[in-house]
């Protein structure tokens, strides 16, 4: 009796075991399967390792490299170019447009998407709108942001101009891609931020360019060395935040030295040192009075400020309004 029952014990541990065995086969093989092609070396391998121009296609691929070589893809068009890259763990996507308004006024926009993690879940977005007015003088518009994309495949994002139409024609040139290379990203790891951007709703109603657009001041010009008549400006986004500072050259009808600037708040009202984003020769305090911009050296005591703006501003080296326009020569 003991026996049987110890025979019965046994085929049932047998039994179990081999069910959880044949259980955790399956489930092996379910996780293997799940387990996508890492989309990078699946690219490089569908180009050959190899450079390719075709057409509108200007492909590079990185010599000598077999494991996630910098790759280069993009597709050049009569007033644009499209592209997508991926380089040292990162995937940026580069849209350029040009386009003519009218006679004397073009527009020049460039939106760029860089991943800031390793998996491909956070990009910060940079949008820059140069309005060129004829020979004389532009604008600039700016823009950033950020994109997150959650587990469930949705997108959290900042609204910048230009990110809709961008969407579109990443999602394009990756689609045509696939084709040309018979590739299938949604086999792989590739997190496609366009494909995500499909079906997201933007807000139409909009209006970047009246609330980004910038304010330019320029100063009365000054005779230079060679004869030149040269303006100084300072052109300001209307937050406040940031600008460029600058010279610009009448008789050559263009900008000479520019650098961007951050506006940093003084304990004065309306008086900010402008902080180049790198070195630069000469560094200034701005005070802003309506229309007008005076400008000092950035050491002045706030003492010395104060005794400045109340005497209307004697002593300033220069003086920039938004009423001066560049000169026009011809």
């Amino acid at each position: 009796m003991k026996k049987t029952f110890k025979k019965k014990v046994i085929v049932v541990l047998l039994l179990i075991l081999g069910v959880l065995l044949l259980a955790l086969y399956f489930f092996l093989n379910q996780v293997s399967n799940q387990v996508r092609e890492d989309f990078w070396n699946l690219t490089a391998q569908a180009l050959d390792y190899k450079d390719h121009e075709d057409g509108k296609w200007h492909i590079t691929v990185e010599e000598n490299v077999k494991d996630h070589p910098k790759i280069f893809i993009q597709n050049i068009e009569e007033n644009a170019t499209v592209s997508y890259s991926f380089s040292e763990n990162e995937i940026s996507y580069i849209y350029d447009l040009q386009s003519t308004e009218d006679d004397y006024t073009i527009n020049n926009e460039k939106m760029t998407i860089t991943s800031t993690d390793t998996d491909y879940k956070k990009y910060s977005v940079d949008y820059m709108n140069v309005i060129y007015h004829g020979p004389l003088y532009f604008d600039t518009i700016t823009a950033s942001g950020n994109i997150t994309v959650q587990n469930d495949g949705s997108v959290i994002f900042d609204d910048t101009p230009f990110l809709k139409e961008m969407m579109e024609r990443e999602r394009t040139l990756i689609q045509e891609f696939e084709e040309k290379f018979d590739l299938d990203y949604s086999k792989t790891d590739f997190v496609n931020l366009p494909e995500l951007f499909k079906d997201v709703q933007f807000d139409e109603n909009e209006n970047y360019n009246e609330s980004l657009d910038a304010i330019q001041y320029f100063s009365n010009a000054d005779i230079n060395a060679k004869g030149y008549q040269i303006q100084t400006f300072l052109e300001l986004d209307k937050s406040g935040n940031t600008g460029i500072l600058g010279t610009y050259v009448a008789e050559q009808k263009m900008y000479g030295s520019q650098i961007n600037v951050t506006l940093q708040p003084r304990s004065i009202e309306n008086c900010y040192d402008l902080i180049p984003v790198y070195d630069y020769d000469e560094e200034y305090t701005s005070y802003i009075s309506e229309n007008m911009i005076y400008l000092y050296p950035i050491n002045i005591t706030d003492e010395a400020l104060n005794q400045e703006i109340h005497n209307n501003c004697p002593n300033s080296v220069n003086q920039l309004s938004s009423d001066i326009k560049p000169i026009e020569m011809w």
